[in-house]
Order: C-alpha cells, then sequence, then structure tokens
C-alpha cells in the first residue's frame, strides 16, 4: 500500500501496536480468540496480506521472537528522535518496583513468595524494577523494566536490586547524555548507589530515614575552627516547620535548610599507593516538604508524600512534613518540584494493573510474560503522549486515561480499499469514536499520505517505514 488517506499516522500505530500485538499477543498467552480477532480486522489483513492465518502460525510469530530488550531500545530510541519527547537537563527518571501477583505458576525461576505492604499479606508475585521517564513539558512514558530474580545468598538480597536498577541507568546513558534527576523513594537510600548515580552525571533525590546520619556545619567564634555537629533527621523538621505553616496558600510548602551534610564513601589513596574508601563530610541539598490539606478533599492524594510502601526503615516525619536529600546543594529549590513528578511512576503501576492488563498474563514462559510487559509499556507510551497531545491542542485534559483507551484505542474500526485518482491503492479507515471529544488531535494528527510496508524487498528485517 502506498498511502492510507483519512487516517492518523500515530492511529495507524496504535492500532498496529496496540490493538495488534497487545490483544493478540495476550490472546495467544491466554489462548483466547486471537485469530477471530485478526479475521475481524481488515487494517491486519491489508497490512499482513493475508485473509486467513492459523492459530499455529500466530502463536510462533508472538511467542517466536525473542529479542524484546531490543524492542524496548528502538522504542526509547525513537523517542529521543522527536524534540516532544527526548529527554533534556533537568528531566526526571523515576525508579521504583512493584509486585505482580503470579499465583498459577509457582515453578517460574523469578517468582517469590513475596510481602505485599499495601495489603499485609504474602503472596507468589513477580518483583519489577521500573523505571519512568518525565519531562518538565509534560510528557511522560515508561523508560524500561526489569524482573527481579532473587540471588542465591540472603545477605545479597537487597544489593541485587540495586544493582538491577544500576544496569538499569547505565543504558538509559547509552542512549541519552544530558544531566538527569533519578527521583526514587527511601529503600534506594544506599550510598554506594548514590555515589554511582553521581559518577554517571545522575542527580538523585530521596526522602530521608529516620536513621538518616546527617550533620549540621558550624563555625566556631573565635577560633573559625570549622565543626560537624550531628543532628537527626526528625530535630531538623521540627525546626523549620513553624515556618512550613507561615505558607498556607501554597500547595506543598518547603523549606531549604542550609549547611547540611552527609558521609559519603570517597576513595583515597594511602599512604601505601593503595586505593581505600573513606567516608567524607559532603554537602546536600536538604528541603523540608509538607502538603497543604484541605478540608476533606482527595485524602488519598494528600497522603502522596508522606507514605511509601515499604515499612522497611520508616521515614523521618514530623506531623505530616517529611524531609527530602539530594546532591544538588547548589540548586535546592528544584528538589521538591523533581521529587513530586516521583508520584507519576505510581500512577503507571496502577493504571498498567486496572487498565492495561498487567496482571492477565498468566503464562509460565518467561519469553511470554517479556513480550506481555513490553507491549504493554509500548501501550502505555501512545496512550501518555495522546494525553499529552490533547492536553497541548484543546488547553485542557478532556479525557482521561481509561477513556482514550475505551474511546480511542479500543475502538471498533471499518477498512475500506478505494482507488484514488492518481490510481494508487489506498484504504479509508472508518472509526467508530465521539468526534467531539478527539476532533482536535485527529485534525493535528491526519497525514495526507503515509507509505506503510510490513517488510523490506531488499532484505529479511520487519520494518514499517520511516514515516510511521
Amino acid at each position: 500500500m502506498e498511502g492510507i488517506k483519512r487516517g492518523s499516522v500515530d492511529l495507524i500505530i496504535i492500532r498496529i501496536e496496540w490493538r495488534y500485538l497487545k490483544k493478540l499477543c495476550t490472546s495467544v498467552l491466554t489462548g483466547r480468540g486471537s485469530i477471530r480477532f485478526y479475521n475481524q480486522d481488515g487494517l491486519l489483513q491489508q497490512t499482513l496480506g493475508a485473509k486467513k492465518i492459523s492459530q499455529s502460525a500466530l502463536s510462533r510469530f508472538l511467542t517466536g521472537f525473542s529479542g524484546w530488550d531490543v524492542f524496548n531500545n528502538k522504542r526509547t530510541e525513537r523517542l529521543q528522535d522527536d524534540t516532544d519527547t527526548a529527554l533534556t537537563n533537568g528531566d526526571v527518571l523515576a525508579l521504583d518496583d512493584t509486585h505482580a501477583p503470579h499465583p498459577y505458576a509457582k515453578k517460574i525461576p523469578f517468582l517469590y513468595w513475596l510481602y505485599d505492604s499495601s495489603s499485609k499479606t504474602y503472596t507468589w508475585a513477580m518483583n519489577i524494577v521500573a523505571l519512568h521517564a518525565v519531562r518538565r513539558n509534560g510528557v511522560e512514558y515508561p523508560w524500561s523494566y526489569s524482573i527481579w530474580k532473587k540471588p542465591e545468598s540472603e545477605t545479597a538480597k537487597e544489593s541485587s536490586k540495586l544493582d538491577l536498577a544500576w544496569r538499569m541507568l547505565q543504558d538509559v546513558r547509552k542512549q541519552v547524555s544530558c544531566r538527569l534527576w533519578v527521583v526514587m523513594d527511601r529503600w534506594y537510600f544506599s550510598k554506594p548507589f548514590l555515589r554511582q548515580c553521581e559518577s554517571a552525571n545522575f542527580d538523585w533525590i530521596t526522602k530521608a530515614k529516620r536513621n538518616t546520619k546527617l550533620f549540621r556545619r558550624l563555625i566556631e567564634p573565635g577560633t573559625g575552627r570549622e565543626r560537624f555537629v550531628p543532628i537527626q533527621p526528625i530535630d531538623l523538621i521540627r525546626e523549620v516547620y513553624p515556618r512550613l505553616k507561615m505558607q498556607p496558600k501554597a500547595k506543598v510548602a518547603s523549606v531549604v535548610c542550609q549547611d547540611i551534610y552527609m558521609q559519603m564513601p570517597t576513595e583515597k589513596r594511602n599512604r601505601k599507593g593503595q586505593m581505600i574508601i573513606k567516608m567524607k563530610y559532603t554537602p546536600i541539598a536538604t528541603v523540608v516538604g509538607w502538603r497543604v490539606k484541605e478540608e476533606s478533599k482527595d485524602t488519598e492524594r494528600s497522603r502522596i508524600d508522606t507514605t511509601d510502601e515499604s515499612d522497611h526503615e520508616p521515614a523521618a516525619d514530623y506531623k505530616g512534613a517529611y524531609l527530602l536529600m539530594s546532591n544538588r546543594h547548589d540548586v535546592p529549590q528544584e528538589v521538591l518540584g523533581a521529587w513530586l513528578r516521583r508520584w507519576n511512576i505510581e500512577i503507571l503501576f496502577r493504571t498498567a494493573k486496572q487498565e492495561l492488563g498487567m496482571l492477565n498474563c498468566h503464562s509460565q514462559n518467561e519469553n511470554h510474560i517479556h513480550a506481555h510487559l513490553t507491549l504493554l509499556f509500548t501501550a502505555e507510551t501512545l496512550i501518555r503522549y495522546l494525553l499529552w497531545a490533547q492536553r497541548k491542542t484543546a488547553g485542557k485534559e478532556d479525557c482521561t486515561h481509561g477513556e482514550v483507551i475505551r474511546n480511542l484505542i479500543c475502538i471498533r474500526c471499518h477498512t475500506r480499499r478505494v482507488l484514488s485518482r492518481n490510481k494508487t491503492d489506498s484504504i479509508t479507515l472508518d472509526l467508530d469514536t465521539v468526534a467531539k471529544d478527539f476532533a482536535r488531535l485527529i485534525r493535528r494528527l491526519w497525514p495526507p499520505n503515509l507509505e506503510i510496508g510490513w517488510f523490506c524487498p531488499f532484505s529479511t528485517n520487519q520494518l514499517l517505514g520511516t514515516t510511521a
């Protein structure tokens, strides 16, 4: 097909990525109705050039492919080519993990008996570590994920997850070289891990624990001697709490604490010429934040910055105020703004489980699960871009995440093959959706024509054209 008229580039890709890959892969893995779905979709038949296809051939196509890591890398590379989605200095990478219950296959190598802090129960689940990119212009999309595997020794349990997170951040550096914030909850507070982030030009932000050792730098009068006096995080919050109460009009009140230091591991050469690790007083940015609670308004949202999923080593807080720490002591006023964008990854986990079927893959094959999660992240990327484009075009968010899925992505589509005036093959798409909700978006993304093909005749690589 040389052209597709009255259709959107993004809509075409969504139809192929979401309705085809995601739904077909899920149906193949669960064994439900994939062939029936294919036979009812004229666009897929036109694109693949096959009117009928067997269940076994479709299963081999979706589950026989194992390069899902490469697939995900190509997705993030494509995002960096667009000025709207490419990460720049000051953007945020939210780091967090979630449990995906999978009680149907207890013998999977990466399935463990884990404690779920939200339900206060143990369950057979996968522990998925994810990175979520949040730009300053409002665009956000999932970057990558990894499934945590338990090490052989119990002593290396926590360090293995930190090593996994570090490898994920190193993969980011293969595509992006700008300076980024890495925002994480207090579970990831590990001084060697924070030093690794700094070595790769990442700026870290995390929440202080109750037992975090902080020091205040003082200069003795007369002698001018420098001293570092220990101070507890909760005492630091108490000191500035009255100043927080003086900001009633702000949604999130904040106060910057000056001259706060923390001992960080630093490599140093000793007298024998050997490299050793010494603890050195390092200045850090400390910001006390407090969400101003409004009367009976979204109590769940008001607890965003005061609660974490894990009960291990509780956070330092005082009357709802909490303490943030970062290595960017030169720009402490930017710490709180970057931290507030950490909640976007929690929303990602919620929508992935409730609206995208993250927990619906019951296969016992590891490659199947990777296919399911990778295609889910691809679909979520497209949905997030559509939400942002709608906000940018209409000036407000007319539809929610679920409404975009129901009314734009999972819509009925009828295709008709027509002959245009220039005697080239074209197809017309009739979308069954509410025009008033997406008219601006469709008009903005509507191309005059599109070259699309399933394979290149001069190579064996499957591809979509560059215009897609």
